[in-house]
């Protein structure tokens, strides 16, 4: 017995001293373009988190990180001193006279042949007209790959329709770096009724976004802010950057790179670093841009981590695009910023950004929670947060 257990352990010590001489230097310094791909993936998304980064920094060369993040530093280089402009951008609507008319110039992104098709076989939803429809086909929120019979003009999957809101609700999902699924949820919102809720006070406990959808008598709801988060212990009390809600100014700028994100009192969503923020109705602070006055700043960039992300951008024509992607969970692996630019592009962004993202990332519809968040504790309302964007 002794004698097996001696080659035991004499096996198990060969196998560990061949990883630490042979294994671990090939996937450290090998060109393979495979084993790069992964392994710099595998850096920028430990580097890409606030709590996690000692997954990369305990075994892995500072140089080596470094490297890898260097496409992180160009990104930031690029984006320094570009401000929204919607001079002479902006698109008004034409005028349409018919409800029915109305309703498709305000859901420009649906196929009208297609969905009349899908009304004439659900009459239901047309009872009190078109200004009344209210199509909710979401279920549990980690669900995906749905077949409701409807499709965007962008390809994807209708989930909620509700005309009396001007919110059009599609799943957002595919495939990102390395072949890894991604899942979440796009908030088309085209009533302009965006304000922001601010919870946080010094000290304090922030709230869920579902009690501030709540609270605010909102019917949908993201994640906005980042806050103060020692050992991944926040409580969503301590905002972190720039805060202004209805009008009320909570806390100044960080700058370093980071943008403010908010409406001005037209209701245009504006991403920068702006000296004056007088105008500014409604925003928060966060980075990086995903693009500013039409121009994507993220594409080409190689950044390639996937994470939970929470975005939020607008194009010409008004339409708020709230995105949130869930991520480090079996149905969904995250997604990354470059995806997250080309997504926005596809829905016509003209200015975007990220906002908080990780295991902050949640969307809320009518009363419950339609994206997964991912947290330790495994609640599905997820994390206590300073603030939220809301659609009433």
């Amino acid at each position: 017995m002794n004698g097996a257990k001696h080659r035991f352990a004499l096996g198990l010590t060969c196998f560990f001293l061949i990883g630490i001489t042979v294994v671990y230097p090939f996937l450290l310094y090998t060109p393979n373009a495979f084993v790069t791909r992964w392994r710099e993936w595998y850096i920028e998304t430990a580097m890409g988190t606030m709590t996690h980064q000692w997954l990369a920094t305990w075994f892995i060369p500072e140089n080596i990180i470094n490297e890898v993040m260097t496409k992180r530093y160009l990104m930031n280089q690029k984006q320094e001193g570009i401000v929204s402009n919607w001079d002479g951008a902006w698109e008004e609507k034409d005028t349409a006279e018919t409800p029915k008319d109305k309703f498709y110039a305000m859901f420009s992104e649906l196929n009208e042949s297609e969905f009349e098709s899908f009304l004439a076989d659900n009459p239901e939803y047309l009872e009190n007209g078109y200004d009344e429809i209210n199509i909710d086909l979401i279920g549990e929120p980690s669900q995906t790959h749905y077949d409701t019979g409807l499709k965007t003009k962008q390809g994807d999957t209708v989930l909620a329709v509700n005309a009396e809101h001007g919110i059009l609700i599609v799943e957002q999902t595919g495939e990102d770096t390395l072949g890894m699924e991604y899942a979440g949820k796009i908030a088309l919102c085209k009533s302009l009724r965006i304000s922001l809720s601010a919870r946080a006070r010094l000290g304090d406990y922030g709230s869920f976004v579902s009690d501030m959808v709540r609270d605010y008598d909102a019917v949908l709801g993201i994640n906005a802010s980042g806050f103060a988060d020692f050992d991944g212990n926040g409580t969503g009390g301590t905002v972190y950057g720039f805060l202004k809600s209805q009008g009320e100014k909570y806390q100044d700028a960080v700058g370093n790179g980071w943008k403010i994100i908010g409406f001005d009192n037209e209701d245009h969503l504006q991403v920068g670093a702006f000296n004056d923020t007088s105008s500014l109705r409604d925003a928060v602070e966060f980075h990086p841009a995903l693009i500013i006055n039409g121009e994507n700043l993220v594409a080409g960039t190689g950044l390639n981590e996937q994470q939970p992300r929470t975005a939020i951008g607008q194009a010409k024509d008004g339409t708020v695009i709230m995105m949130v992607v869930d991520g480090r969970q079996m149905h969904s692996f995250g997604i990354s910023i470059e995806r997250c630019g080309e997504i926005m592009e596809q829905y016509g962004a003209y200015q975007a950004s990220m906002l908080d993202g990780g295991s902050s990332s949640v969307m809320v519809y009518r009363g419950r929670e339609i994206t997964s968040p991912t947290t330790l504790s495994q609640n599905e309302e997820g994390r206590y947060l300073p603030d939220a964007f809301l659609v009433k």
